[in-house]
């Protein structure tokens, strides 16, 4: 394919353009840019070398596709970059409002969202024009406007496309049958005994090479899939990522496909020979137990707990409960009358409390594996069903989510490159659904350093020490001003100094081996969570260089306390640009097909999410919920419990999804029509990957 390129539009002569605000059709989703791409944008209708722009604002067009309509009759669609001026836009908004004889404007409006002054934006939505190649393009006739709309700017601008998909899906004849199946109570059963056969398998962050392996097996075994569908492998590598050990570590990802028909088309678009997915993906991991158990007891002991009792206090408690679940020698449930019990579904913790329901205690409960199971039971009924998307379509159990998981999985999907902060999304993900439910765009991001100050070679009195070393690195971190103090108005960035430890002083010594220090940066944006990192990080150092000074050692030397770096967590930082994206829309317009929801808003509040990666690389994202439950608590503890919910709200989760999912994945309905994909072929990246 020829290079892509891009053409920048300067203004010649402003009155060649005219100013005209509002209006427009609407937004449409989002579309990539093929690497290795496309012709530049007015050299497709014969404007090579012409130059325009508006108020300063330069406006640069890339082409993502072109559509015979007649002989000389196509339709052109393409993404936009807007270079603004010295004025910023709180919500902004680009129109092309006119194009001049021969070219009919069929969408000009695209959304911008908040743009810095001089800042570049990039939005996902795009402007469609019809030319009749018969006659010249008069590029002097293009008229735009750049304005800030009225609109709140999270409110998002519902394409009607995307309107008519998500309709037109979650009515589909197949889609029916899928979730009438689902419905049944035999359906409801198997989802419930998968969930418990599947949370019963300790997997602790890192260390989740059980639970992918059992979900391996039953892809192929039991759901439906052949072995070529599966996406990765027991030693956790995936093929076509450039990113397969984080921290040093194998990650156990398991990941199946969903295939779709457009790698088959002969117009098919790809990145470095990956055509594009959409991804939908829930965490394996759990915070409890931190390793795995030992062989002599295998397994997360599930217990039952009447409501009437205290919630436990201490894992002795926890494990004097008598009452628990029972499995056999194939890890399937024994349904005796503990399972019963625990079967019982209710609405709500009030009618659980009031109709005889039970605390149902096991890690993983609630984050998440009643979600993550779901999805796989999705993806089985997809595949019963024979649903056909146009995009190919995975389904992950995602590993690392939890405490020193580093977000792994996603790492190691979006090719996330930690020293440079960069996702080079090398399987080419054009959007995101994860499973943590909540609708959230925005990420908090986090940097995580677990120091250790190491004592001399030979230690003892009247020489430095490695807990004087770290106390004196805590001291000068506790002094530390953050962006938001400093500056009234700068977004809101914490540190903690959390944990700080020594090693046992060893028999006949007077110090510790080492001590070690994890402190812990917060912030909604990259730019406050470099800013405080650039301060903090070197006060370990100095905390050594202190103590070393206090005794006239020089740092590096035998006779010096040392400091090693024993891990580095990173969550990239995003906060959205603007809510007008491919995964946005069918999230909001999937709840509003399916009468779950009625809301074109999202929230403004950021969470840390596996989304921190996708959302970081460039790839839009939203959450579904797949689980149903009447009542929980403990998420992160050794006492996380929940109580089963509404089996036919997972069906309906179900439906929501499954709508979202195939909006942007593109969909061959019933009725032998295709629903083309909303998002365009080629995702975004943050770097490029080598091949």
């Amino acid at each position: 394919m020829k290079a892509r390129s891009s053409l920048s539009l300067t203004l010649i002569a402003a009155a060649s353009l005219t100013a005209c605000g509002g209006g427009g059709d609407g937004s449409t989703t989002a579309a990539g840019s093929s690497a290795g791409g496309t012709a530049t944008a007015l050299a497709a209708v014969g404007a090579e070398g012409a130059s325009v722009n508006v108020d300063g604002r330069e406006i640069s067009l890339v082409k993502v596709s072109e559509t015979r309509v007649s002989r000389t009759v196509f339709d052109y669609v393409y993404n936009i970059v807007v270079k603004n001026n010295g004025t910023a836009l709180t919500n902004g908004v680009a129109e092309l409002t006119g194009a001049g004889a021969g070219t009919t404007v069929l969408r000009g409006l695209v959304p911008l969202g908040a743009v810095d002054a001089n800042a570049t934006a990039t939005p996902f939505g795009t402007i469609t024009i019809r030319h009749d190649r018969s006659l010249p393009f008069n590029v002097s006739a293009m008229a735009w406007s750049v304005t800030n709309s009225a609109a709140p700017a999270y409110r998002a601008t519902i394409p009607t496309e995307v309107a008519a998909a998500a309709a037109k899906i979650s009515a589909d004849p197949q889609i029916k049958a899928l979730l009438d199946d689902q419905s049944t109570p035999a359906a409801a059963k198997s989802r419930w005994n998968q969930f418990l056969e599947l949370v019963r398998i300790p997997s602790p962050s890192r260390e989740e090479y059980r639970s992918a392996a059992e979900i391996h097996r039953r892809l192929v075994n039991e759901w439906g899939f052949s072995p070529s569908e599966v996406m990765t492998r027991a030693d956790g590598h995936v093929e076509g990522t450039d990113v397969n050990i984080v921290d040093g570590q194998p990650v156990y990802n398991a990941c199946v496909m969903i295939k779709g028909s457009y790698s088959s088309r002969p117009d098919a678009q790809h990145y470095k020979g990956q055509y594009p997915k959409v991804l939908m993906e829930g965490h394996i991991d759990v915070v409890n137990p931190e390793t795995q158990p030992p062989a002599s007891d295998p397994w997360n002991h599930i217990k039952l707990q009447p409501y009437s009792q205290a919630v436990v206090e201490t894992p002795a408690q926890l494990a004097a409960i008598p009452t628990e679940l029972s499995f056999d020698s194939s890890n399937r449930i024994i349904e005796n009358s503990e399972y019963i019990l625990a079967s019982q579904w209710f609405t709500n913790t009030t009618a659980a409390q009031n109709g005889g329901g039970v605390r149902i205690y096991v890690p993983g409960y609630g984050d998440m594996m009643s979600s993550t199971s779901n999805g796989f039971a999705l993806a089985a009924a997809m595949k019963k069903h024979n649903i056909k998307p146009v995009y190919d379509i995975w389904i992950c159990g995602t590993a690392g989510e939890e405490g020193k998981g580093n977000l792994a999985g996603m790492k190691q999907l979006y090719g996330f490159d930690q020293a440079l902060g960069t996702g080079s999304n090398p399987l080419n993900f054009v959007a995101n659904f994860g499973l943590e439910g909540g609708g959230i765009i925005n990420f908090l991001g986090s940097y995580r350093f677990e120091m250790r100050f190491t004592t001399p070679a030979s230690p003892g009195p009247n020489r430095p020490s490695a807990a004087e070393a770290m106390a004196s690195a805590i001291a000068k971190i506790a002094d530390v001003k953050t962006p938001h103090e400093l500056r009234p108005g700068a977004p809101r960035t914490t540190y903690t100094v959390g944990r700080a430890s020594c090693q046992p002083v060893p028999e006949g010594g007077t110090e510790p081996p080492s001590c070690s220090l994890e402190v812990d940066m917060r912030s909604p944006q990259v730019a406050t969570l470099n800013e405080i990192r650039a301060v903090i990080e070197p006060m370990f150092q100095a905390g050594v260089s202190a103590e070393n000074a206090r005794y006239g050692r020089t740092d590096g030397s035998a006779e010096a306390v040392g400091l090693q770096l024993d891990w580095y967590g990173l969550r990239p930082a995003y906060v959205a640009q603007s809510v007008d994206n491919p995964a946005v829309h069918a999230g909001l317009q999937s709840g509003i097909a399916t009468g779950a929801s009625t809301t074109i808003t999202v929230g403004t509040g950021s969470s840390s999410l596996n989304d921190n990666v996708p959302a970081n690389t460039g790839v839009p994202t939203w959450q579904f919920g797949l689980g149903s439950s009447a009542g929980g608590g403990g998420g992160h503890a050794f006492w996380e419990w929940g109580t089963r919910g509404n089996p036919a709200t997972e069906v309906s989760r179900m439906h929501r999804a499954l709508t979202g999912i195939l909006t942007v994945s593109g969909f061959h309905a019933a009725d032998g029509t295709i629903v083309p994909p909303s998002a365009g072929p080629i995702g975004r990246r943050t770097r490029e990957v080598v091949r």
